[in-house]
């Protein structure tokens, strides 16, 4: 099964993200595919595919590495990942408890090199909330528009969020995009 670990997004954060995600889609219509407000979160750690007969283990060492989580979070802005000419999606950046969060995703990969001897290659954490993903057939040109067109978007900001637990989550690929189910919670 496909996993991964992440703090649900409120649905106050739905709601602001869905306005954003009404604006990009008005002006970049078919050149992106907005992730639906069930599924937005803040990834921690993404595992991939887990043998059925692991994830009792990976709950285990979860369970033993993640808690307490408590981080204050808010939403930030809006950003875009890669050079603005391959750019591959739009999201939501993330502020408040930085380091607090910065911590549960090592604790993430502690738990997941714990449980499944998986080492995590060090790279940049950038804590976010996808709101589009470009799709393969957006030109060059659409992409570079996209890049700029979000810094000018004023996020609405709901009250700051308190992250009380973080989730294993499944992801079920198909057609009409990912459907997530939550497999395990820990607080």
């Amino acid at each position: 099964m496909r996993l991964f670990v992440a703090i649900e997004a409120p649905r106050e954060w739905r709601e602001s993200a869905e306005g954003v995600q009404r604006s990009l889609s008005g002006r970049f219509g078919d050149a992106i595919r907005p992730v639906a407000p069930e599924n937005m979160h803040i990834t921690l750690r993404f595992i991939g595919e887990v043998d059925d007969l692991d994830t009792p283990r990976l709950k285990a060492a979860l369970a033993r590495h993640l808690p307490p989580v408590e981080v204050e979070l808010r939403l930030d802005g809006v950003g875009t990942f890669g050079p603005a000419d391959r750019t591959s999606s739009a999201w939501l950046s993330i502020a408040g408890d930085l380091d607090g969060l910065q911590e549960l995703h090592q604790r993430a990969n502690e738990a997941v090199e714990d449980a499944l001897g998986v080492p995590f290659a060090e790279q940049r954490y950038t804590p976010h909330v996808t709101l589009a993903r470009v799709r393969n057939r957006a030109s060059t040109a659409e992409r570079r528009a996209l890049a700029e067109y979000v810094g000018g978007i004023e996020v609405p900001s709901p009250e700051p969020f308190i992250a009380r637990e973080a989730s294993l989550i499944r992801s079920h690929l198909g057609g009409s995009g990912p459907h997530y189910e939550t497999v395990a919670t820990f607080a």
